[in-house]
């Protein structure tokens, strides 16, 4: 599988040079000097390759499609005489091709032909995913430094009120959010809210993006769930276990204490009491209860159907960016809990009252073991190939794609308690 995805993006990113070169009518070998500007248009057309429209522009005004344009030359300089390929294979080719001059080798003379400038573009692009992350870790910060209750959320009107100001990171309009499966509409006091983790996990986030593959953010709640997988050893957990995990996963990664409200701890043991009293580690269930316990961290995970986190922008076409006046009237849209003359004491109840209406009583489970609802007499399917256990993270979002059925179970009948308290 490794192997195929290689060959797939090596294929792509061919192709891209491959029209570059037509397009400049490039012949023979480059120097130095002529490399750059092919490297530049690759770069463009490679993070741009899903909107042509775009990429055109860039070509004339980098700066003013890109806005982290001057990073991405940054990276670009380190190439070529950084990469591995120049200093390995090329290194040895290039010395037994360079001219010399009085037995001193010539390196202005080095010359690349098109093998030699696609494997310097794929150490370039290979090395992308760290910056890609940087820029997807500041963006998460920007976010959650306005996220004053630690709820995973930003109201619409602080989302688009950055946009307003000149960060075209936050231009979504609320249509492509909730297509996205990135805004939480659940409660009237708070407002529509953009939901952290959801969005930067979303297309719309994605460096990259292709026929084949994208570049797209990492979600920390992968490791998270590393550590429940290898120290509970198998599909079920006990909730205790669970909550011991939990509080060592904040404690080690946060300067938080690990406890949780009792309304989290209550929500585990009624997903403990519909599996005879453990919890399925992949289901959707367990996902959403990470959610709220790491709000800002793991995503929300939508029913499957009901969102999909892998449209891009250009895909949904001219309705995924916000015009200026609808960004206008969203930045200056408050819900009551960001009215003027809120108490501060009203919006701490507000947050308490509110904190998991989001939440919803459905169970989605894909598991190698044979986990059922406790009036059911039928077991769940189960996921018998190799690479099942891979699947999980597609669950994870709520998000099934040619794994056969999935099934759902309504296992809660009773609403949630009153006394709910307020965590991609």
């Amino acid at each position: 599988a490794a192997v195929m995805i290689e060959e797939l993006i090596a294929n792509f990113e061919r192709k891209i040079l491959e029209e570059i070169y037509e397009r400049r009518e490039v012949q023979g070998t480059l120097s130095d000097e002529e490399l750059d500007p092919i490297m530049r248009s690759f770069t463009l057309n490679w993070l741009l390759h899903a909107d042509p429209v775009l990429t055109v522009k860039a070509e004339k005004h980098p700066s003013s499609v890109i806005e982290e344009w001057p990073s991405v030359l940054d990276l670009l300089d380190g190439i070529p005489r950084n990469s591995k390929y120049f200093s390995g294979t090329f290194s040895k080719k290039a010395s037994e091709a360079r001219k010399v001059t009085g037995g001193i080798s010539n390196p202005m003379s080095v010359k690349y032909d098109f093998e030699d400038v696609h494997n310097l573009m794929r150490d370039f692009t290979r090395s992308f995913g760290n910056y890609t992350q940087i820029q997807c870790d500041t963006v998460r910060a920007k976010l959650t430094k306005m996220d004053k209750g630690n709820t995973g959320r930003v109201p619409l009107a602080t989302f688009h009120n950055l946009a307003l100001n000149g960060d075209w990171h936050f231009s979504e309009s609320l249509t492509y959010l909730r297509h996205l499966g990135a805004v939480d509409e659940s409660s009237s006091w708070h407002g529509p809210r953009v939901i952290i983790p959801n969005y930067i996990q979303s297309a719309s986030n994605c460096l990259v993006a292709s026929q084949d593959y994208r570049v797209c953010c990492q979600t920390q709640c992968e490791s998270y769930m590393d550590v429940f997988e290898a120290a509970v050893g198998g599909p079920t957990a006990e909730p205790d276990v669970i909550l011991t995990l939990a509080a060592k996963i904040i404690e080690e990664n946060t300067e938080g204490e690990g406890r949780f409200p009792s309304a989290l701890r209550q929500q585990l043991l009624k997903i403990s009491r519909a599996h005879h009293g453990k919890v399925p580690l992949h289901g959707r269930l367990f996902a959403q209860w990470l959610h709220y316990a790491f709000p800002s961290e793991c995503p929300f995970p939508h029913i499957s159907g009901s969102a999909d986190k892998h449209v891009l922008p250009s895909d949904y076409g001219q309705k995924a960016q916000a015009s200026s006046k609808e960004i206008r009237q969203s930045a200056l849209t408050r819900p009551p809990s960001m009215k003027a003359g809120t108490k501060q004491q009203n919006q701490s109840h507000s947050e308490r009252m509110d904190w998991m209406t989001q939440w919803i009583h459905e169970e989605e489970l894909i598991s190698q073991m044979h986990l059922h609802a406790p009036w059911e007499t039928k077991a769940l399917p189960i996921i018998k190939n190799t690479v099942g256990a891979v699947f999980f993270l597609v669950a994870l979002t709520g998000l099934v794609y040619g794994l056969g059925e999935v099934r759902k179970v309504d296992v809660f009948k009773t609403p949630l308690d009153s006394d709910k308290m307020h965590v991609i």
